[in-house]
């Protein structure tokens, strides 16, 4: 490895690093590494925080420290360099945990390995005191409705005879008397207060500051430009004054005042207006200026002048040729020319008053509704922090953390915010140099993509040079890609280096390219495809793309079944014509927070059912409600319902009341046979429901009644009754008193949430799973083949700020603020404010370099790229610059243009490659809907539930029936691992399942439990070998997968709880039918302990689960009349063992 030396530098316990860490570096296994040296040289393991940002990377981080330390304390040494390094490490460890007797083995949560949410909220709990919030309650996952109350009441105040009343007023009058829209542009802004509110103290009566930082900001950077102009200033300045004396005599171009000039105007606000004229020789006038291509009479160039004409055409070749100096002058084009206004100023005034008053409005109706949000938990941390450094001589910190912080590490740390490096700078705000206390950050600027979140990368850039409190971490680079074939680190290092900025710019978020050097060989094969499209559709080009991804990845399954394969999209639409054309193709394939939870079918019916049953006079939703399935009523029998009544009121009778009319006379509308069969069954329902629905609470109501009409019946997978309880769980959150008070911020609540992973087909004789994710979900995982869709898509346009700000840091690491409010409702934005708008454009531009990095890093063997292209008379037009695709355009232009790529106009038949594939459906939002029956009968009694049976392979592998904390969260995830497995062995038949391929399960299994936040050892791989191999040659086993009648494996059993009438599910593990029984078979990992028997181990099995099985069998008895049989089967011993279904 070449950077062997910074990775043992790293480990060194008393140095205080940052280490950049680009993908497949390793970097989890080297704070993994730090963190077991760490443990050597502390009296308590408590002294050692280390923090992440997700909740699946702490787990993933406690798995690795965890299975170190197994390995260490069970296993011999491996033979591995790097494995034995880590396993060296882990003894040390061990030893200094014996001789302190920490039990870490016994107890690993004494290492403190924590997301920043759960961190900030302990230390808030700490000082509940004295924070704003007190004692902290659960933070909402869905707060606009929050932040819409505090501007609303906010804006209540604007007839007060009070300040508040009268910057009320300037605000609303800005925004054209529109209070609805005021009230919105408020609770925009409270999403991201932890920005704003350090500085909106300082912006009132400011206007001097502000006015010298944009003097300053407009010199720096023309002071650059003129730099970066230097090769052609004097040829520039002539063409200027050329033009300007040779423009048409009735044209009032600003290019007649560049006449007689003889240098570059002066770098300042007085001279910016003359700079933007001389630039213009350079750059179109559009929104996004780009290179000139040629110049005509109108720029001051005309025909018959072919000399002057020819030097102009040289001095653009030259200045096309510069991309850097490019930006430079599209930014000194969006450079503010003056400065900030009086009208401006009071409007900066009035926002300097109201949002303090606006946050503290929030903190107060939090404590009213006792809720928050994560930003508020991260607040009081800081809060907390402040006040406790700022009252005691001697911080009270360390007496209310437990344990003194000795050693902090930071992973993740490119996607930090200004207010979580506040926090970790009172951590650490009392450390000397040289005490012995450290602090980690890992991380890869490269790969910071949540700006949405508020992370700023440009702190990466930052704590590279700058201290970050008393600590000036050392600079530490990775470059070794241990992750993907060198074919695949070659082209991205190749594609990359031109696609980032060639200089770091804090301010704007710019990252220079980090290159890599691969650990693995290059494979045969050619390790990056590009697939273009041209079309004059897009819908055409959307399906052919589709069919190509899924002929190539039928081949991929066909030929190389072990192979991981990964669909990643940026955008969640550019799935809508990809998945059916995967159906069409048989293929297996998983969608993981893909499809909204609310445009799921049986949610929409919920919708439905909860809008009817809140009000009476909602005509659509309860003519909606008699058309879903568990209803099924006729369109015609719908119109009979809905014209029936008296014909002489002046509205209509709700179609409620109608339904009221037909229980007290059945015949009082004219319905088919059929609508009278439907009426009988659900209007005394409905009706008997409206009635009731103010003894119990609107989600029991809901439920209740859907349960009633037989909507579970009509579920046709375990997928969809897991969407159903998270949508009743949803409702119960925001209902009061039977109502949805706010019913926009609960339907808004509900299309944030996703539905269940969609169910995994195996009709491809167990080929590959296709995981299909957002890039952003796919950000740490790995996968041999990777199609990256859709690149040349545009992103949707963010809505404008009430207020702008950007905060620039110099050489000297001194930081200053432009802020800016949004134009008036009947003017343009000021010049100032577009200014930075188009900073945000840069850093979104930036950003879209970072994420098409982290897409293409994903993948291990090869990587598929797609775009649609339109040609042009020489070749193709670039992409747009706010796509996915524009960074990389220069790489991929040079292969089309050597034949390299593919690019294909739909159509052609001389691109048989590219447009492989058959035509498919065209709607991927597809769901199959059962509609009951006309005779359908519910069961009599809630305690036989509804049962429902489905084929659908479900993720869920363990007994649902018991709380999941009753197990190790070890057991749990390799009982998850060993469940899958027998699933697909018993669906395949073990007969397709050869020694060979058997042995390439490992690949999956280490890949599932790293799904789950485990990181498999030795240990969990050998034991699912021993488990499988040992099913597969006990004969109870044998017959326990092979083929039987009714055979189900992972079968969802859905019925209602007599208690809360609410609906449960069991998962059977293994059931099917031989020689007339009804076998019910559950798994167990378990295995007799020490000195256990196995007869008293079968009998202490059967006491913990006998209770369980006879509930299996009592739902499987409502079902069919056929007797049940029920057992155990512990594969690791292996063990049959035979349980009483009574």
């Amino acid at each position: 490895m070449t950077d062997q030396a910074q990775r043992l530098k790293a480990l060194d316990p008393q140095g205080s690093f940052i280490v950049s860490a680009p993908a497949g570096s390793g970097k989890t296994g080297l704070i993994t590494q730090r963190l077991l040296r760490l443990l050597c040289s502390v009296q308590n393991p408590e002294e050692i925080l280390c923090i992440t940002f997700t909740k699946k990377a702490a787990a993933e981080m406690s798995s690795r420290v965890h299975s170190a330390l197994q390995q260490a304390a069970y296993q011999p040494r491996p033979a591995d360099n790097y494995l034995a390094q880590t396993w060296d490490l882990a003894s040390e460890a061990l030893a200094r945990n014996t001789e302190l007797n920490w039990g870490l083995l016994e107890m690993p949560a004494r290492l403190r390995i924590q997301t920043i949410d759960s961190f900030c909220r302990y230390v808030a709990s700490q000082f509940a005191l004295e924070t704003s919030l007190g004692e902290l309650p659960e933070p909402m996952d869905n707060p606009e409705s929050m932040y819409r109350a505090a501007a609303r009441s906010t804006l209540d105040c604007i007839e007060e005879q009070s300040e508040t009343g009268q910057q009320l007023q300037l605000l609303v009058a800005h925004t054209g008397n529109d209070l609805s829209r005021c009230e919105k542009l408020l609770a925009d802004m409270l999403l991201k207060r932890d920005q704003w509110l350090p500085y909106i103290f300082g912006i009132r009566d400011n206007r001097q500051y502000f006015q010298q930082v944009i003097e300053q900001t407009v010199y720096d950077h023309l002071s650059q430009l003129e730099a970066a102009l230097a090769p052609i200033a004097g040829e520039l300045i002539a063409m200027a004054d050329f033009a300007a004396g040779h423009l048409p005599e009735d044209t009032d171009s600003p290019l007649a005042q560049l006449a007689g000039i003889d240098q570059l105007p002066e770098p300042s606000l007085d001279g910016i207006a003359q700079w933007k004229t001389v630039l213009s020789l350079l750059v179109t006038a559009d929104k996004d200026p780009s290179p000139r291509k040629t110049i005509t009479k109108a720029q001051g160039f005309p025909a018959d002048q072919k000399q002057a004409k020819a030097r102009m055409l040289e001095l653009l070749d030259w200045y096309r040729e510069h991309p850097a100096v490019h930006e430079l002058v599209v930014n000194c084009c969006y450079l503010p020319d003056r400065d900030i206004n009086e009208p401006q100023q009071a409007l900066l005034d009035a926002l300097g008053y109201l949002l303090p008053q606006l946050a503290a409005r929030l903190n107060e109706l939090f404590v009213l509704n006792r809720c928050c949000d994560y930003t508020a938990i991260m607040l009081a941390s800081l809060q907390a922090l402040e006040q406790s450094s700022e009252d005691q001589a001697v911080s009270d910190i360390t007496l209310r953390l437990d344990y003194q912080l000795r050693h902090i590490l930071v992973d993740e740390f490119q996607d930090t915010s200004s207010t979580q490096i506040s926090l970790i700078e009172h951590l650490i705000a009392g450390w000397q140099p040289d005490d012995g206390r450290t602090l980690f950050l890992v991380g890869d600027a490269m790969q910071s993509l949540y700006r949405f979140r508020n992370a700023n990368v440009g702190l990466f850039i930052n704590a590279q040079r700058y201290p970050i409190g008393p600590v000036q971490c050392v600079p530490l680079s990775l470059n070794t890609n241990f992750r993907s074939q060198a074919g695949i680190v070659d082209w991205v290092n190749q594609a990359f280096h031109r696609a980032f900025p060639v200089e770091a710019d804090s301010s704007r978020g710019a990252i220079p390219y980090s290159p890599s050097v691969a650990f693995k060989q290059a494979e045969q094969h050619r390790a990056v495809e590009f697939y273009g499209f041209t079309a004059e559709q897009t819908d055409q080009y959307k399906e052919a793309e589709a069919q190509h991804i899924a002929s190539q990845c039928k081949t991929l399954a066909e030929q190389q079944p072990e192979q991981s394969i990964a669909i990643l999209v940026r955008s969640r639409n550019l799935l809508k014509a990809i998945v059916p054309a995967l159906r069409q193709e048989n293929l297996n394939w998983q969608a993981i927070d893909i499809t909204p939870l609310a445009s799921r079918m049986p949610v929409i019916d919920m919708l439905t059912l909860t809008r009817a049953l809140i009000s009476p006079a909602d005509r659509i939703a309860w003519l909606a409600l008699l058309r879903t399935p568990f209803c099924g009523v006729s369109l015609a029998d719908l119109l009979a319902i809905s014209n029936s009544g008296d014909a002489g009121r002046k509205r209509p009778e709700a179609i409620l009341e109608r339904l009221q009319a037909l229980v007290r006379n059945p015949g009082s509308v004219n319905l088919s046979r059929e609508g009278q069969l439907i009426q009988a069954r659900i209007a005394p329902v409905i009706v008997a429901a409206w009635h009731n629905r103010g003894r119990d609470s609107l989600r029991n109501s809901v439920e209740s009644l859907w349960t009633a009409l037989g909507g579970p019946a009509t579920i046709n997978s375990s997928n969809d009754l897991t969407d159903v309880r998270t949508y009743f769980d949803l409702l119960e959150k925001w209902q009061v008193a039977g109502l949805v008070p706010d019913w926009d911020g609960f339907q808004q609540a509900a299309d944030k949430l996703y539905a269940a992973p969609s169910p995994v087909t195996t009709a491809n004789g167990g080929g590959p799973v296709i995981q299909i994710m957002t890039i952003y979900k796919a950000k740490g995982l790995e996968f041999d083949h990777v199609f990256l869709p859709g690149l040349a898509n545009t992103s949707g346009q963010a809505d404008k700020p009430l207020l702008r700000w950007h905060e620039q840091v110099d050489e000297q690491n001194q930081a200053s603020l432009i802020m800016a409010t949004l134009g008036a409702h009947d003017e343009e934005d000021d010049s100032v404010y577009r200014f930075l708008k188009y900073q945000e454009t840069v850093k979104s531009r930036l950003e879209n370099t970072r994420i098409l990095y982290v897409a293409a890093t994903r993948a291990i063997r090869k990587l598929y790229l797609y775009a649609k292209l339109s040609p042009t008379k020489t070749g193709y037009q670039a992409p747009g610059r706010g796509t996915l695709l524009a960074p990389i355009w220069k790489a991929l232009e040079t292969g089309i243009q050597a034949n390299k790529y593919h690019v294909a106009a739909l159509g052609d038949s001389s691109e048989p490659s590219a447009l492989s594939g058959k035509a498919g459906p065209t709607n991927g939002n597809r769901h199959s809907l059962r509609r009951l029956p006309s005779d359908f009968s519910a069961p009599a009694n809630p305690a036989n539930g509804m049962i429902t049976g489905t084929e659908t392979i479900t993720e869920t592998a363990q007994n649902q029936t018991k709380p999941e904390g009753t197990q190790p969260m070890v057991a749990r995830h390799l009982g998850t691992v060993l469940h899958r497995t027998l699933k697909q062995l018993a669906i395949e038949g073990t007969e397709q399942w050869p020694a060979q391929r058997r042995a390439r399960l490992v690949n999956g299994w280490t890949a599932q439990l790293k799904q789950l936040g485990r990181v498999a050892c030795e240990q969990d791989l050998q034991l699912l070998t021993r488990a499988v191999e040992a099913m597969l040659t006990d004969p109870r086993g044998q017959w326990i997968l092979q083929q039987h009648d009714q055979a189900q494996s992972e079968q969802p059993l859905g019925y209602l709880q007599n208690e809360s009438n609410s609906i449960a599910t069991s998962i059977i593990d293994r059931s099917f039918i031989d020689n007339g029984v009804r076998w019910i078979i559950d798994y167990k990992m378990a295995q007799p302990g020490l000195d256990e028997s196995k007869q008293d181990f079968a009998d202490r099995q059967i006491v913990q689960y006998q209770s369980q099985l006879a509930h299996y069998a009592e739902l499987y008895r409502r079902m069919e009349n056929i007797p049940v049989k029920c057992a155990l089967y512990c594969p690791l011993i292996p063990m049959f063992i035979e349980v009483s279904a009574n």
